[in-house]
């Protein structure tokens, strides 16, 4: 199985505050990720270490077999790496407009080729075309997050917590469709959580804690490690990471 996505001894925060400790995972392409862990455990900070967003203080970030540490997020993104971040949306514009961001830089037959796609994959987002996007539900806002990332139709899709702030009923909506994009698109998805519904649609499951990967391996292998779990939910820190060690936030 090709190899899509490598991190490679990822250490990096901000300022003087570091938040990653040589951290390495490996996504195979094809394969959706669950990256798990507490609040503060440093996930988020991993994705913005794999969009440029934040440089990496050692290590290295490759993507198809090429290093992209100088790669700049936008080229990136051109490079078939979408990102989905927490929010996603731009709340003044309409979900049309929105959409019309996302393909920044294809050709204008292109976009209107995707947003055409856009309304046949997600109908809800048509019905509200001309809507602001700030007056669409959370549930909606998040289809036209994720519809939006999808636009450029990337290889990898990075989603930092897809799930919050919805509702139980809305999670699993989003799982749902998380799959069914998986599918069609055939994209790589990188999802950052800590909602454990997440493990309905993922095959991989990467867990950090205190900035460390404290577990990386198969969905079943996950499920059969109570200990690995108790560092999941915040029970417990892996035994090499000191309390005093743990950043505030991530």
């Amino acid at each position: 199985m090709t190899t899509l996505l490598e991190v490679r001894h990822a250490t990096t925060g901000y300022g003087t505050i570091q938040v990653l400790w040589d951290v390495n995972v490996t996504i195979p392409e094809g394969v959706t990720v669950g990256l798990l862990g507490a609040n503060g455990s440093g996930k988020s900070t991993l994705l913005r270490a794999v969009m440029g967003l934040l440089p990496l203080w050692s290590g290295e970030v490759l993507f198809d077999g090429e290093t992209i540490n100088h790669w700049d997020p936008s080229r990136r993104v051109r490079s078939s790496i979408a990102y989905m971040s927490e929010k996603g949306v731009i709340a003044a514009l309409s979900v049309e407009d929105n959409l019309r961001v996302g393909g920044t830089g294809l050709a204008a037959r292109e976009v209107k080729a995707a947003i055409a796609r856009t309304w046949d994959d997600f109908p809800i987002l048509r019905e509200r075309r001309r809507s602001p996007a700030g007056s669409l539900s959370g549930g909606q806002r998040k289809t036209l997050a994720l519809a939006k990332a999808l636009i450029r139709q990337p290889r990898l899709l990075v989603m930092d917590e897809p799930s919050a702030g919805l509702s139980p009923i809305l999670v699993h909506e989003m799982v749902e469709t998380l799959r069914r994009v998986r599918d069609q698109y055939f994209v790589t998805l990188l999802l950052a959580e800590q909602n454990s519904t997440v493990l309905d649609v993922a095959q991989q499951i990467v867990v950090l804690a205190g900035g460390r990967k404290g577990f990386d391996g198969p969905l079943d292998e996950f499920r059969s490690r109570t200990d690995v779990a108790a560092q999941f939910f915040g029970l417990s820190a892996p035994p090499d990471v000191p309390s005093n060690e743990r950043p505030a936030n991530d």
